[in-house]
């Protein structure tokens, strides 16, 4: 039974009963009333419990559930923990300008350029970039994780390597018009959610 009637009384033919698991710690002070009707007791009952299950539930989605190797927390791995990057939502959420904060990514240079020469588009760039960074934050050495860029077609097959302080290594492929090119070399964090290819 859903209601404990450890505390039954009469009032009349009114039978009175509160449910002793609810107290004034748990915020629902429904015990505070003994003399209360049974069923504005269940009403206030079951309308506290919803409450704390929406609070419950309210702050777990606000939970960052990824913590990355510079320290930062991520809502979302975009798929690169389940061994490809998701990226067509990746170029989505580039389109709307929202990238930056859901994903680590890899700055921008010369270094970064000379593995990704065909990322002239912003979000060909930004799907490399971010798909690249959340890799290096996220997935544990020795795993892999592949994606193909949706603005040029390009396949990227990546795998982290060994962490030291704030830098990792890395080895991977691209694969442009069928024609693979092996890369390999250092990415470094300067900053939470920011890596940096190595010269």
């Amino acid at each position: 039974m859903f209601f404990h009637t450890e505390k039954d009384t009469l009032i009349g033919s009114t039978k009175l009963a509160y449910p002793p698991f609810l107290s004034m710690s748990s915020g629902c002070p429904v015990n505070k009333y003994p003399s209360m009707p049974i069923a504005q007791v269940r009403f206030k009952a079951v309308f506290c419990l919803l409450a704390i299950a929406a609070a419950f539930f309210g702050s777990s989605a606000n939970a960052k559930n990824f913590i990355g190797y510079t320290g930062k927390g991520w809502n979302n791995d975009f798929g690169v923990l389940r061994g490809q990057c998701d990226a067509k939502q990746v170029q989505a959420e580039s389109l709307r300008g929202s990238l930056t904060e859901q994903m680590a990514y890899v700055e921008s240079g010369e270094a970064f350029k000379s593995i990704f020469p065909e990322t002239a588009l912003v979000d060909a760039f930004a799907v490399d970039s971010h798909c690249f960074g959340h890799t290096m934050e996220l997935v544990p050495s020795g795993q892999a994780v592949r994606w193909i860029n949706p603005a040029n077609g390009i396949g990227v097959y990546l795998s982290p390597g060994a962490k030291s302080d704030t830098c990792r290594t890395y080895l991977g492929v691209t694969i442009v018009n069928g024609e693979k090119t092996k890369f390999r070399g250092e990415v470094c964090s300067p900053s939470k959610g920011l890596w940096r290819v190595q010269q």
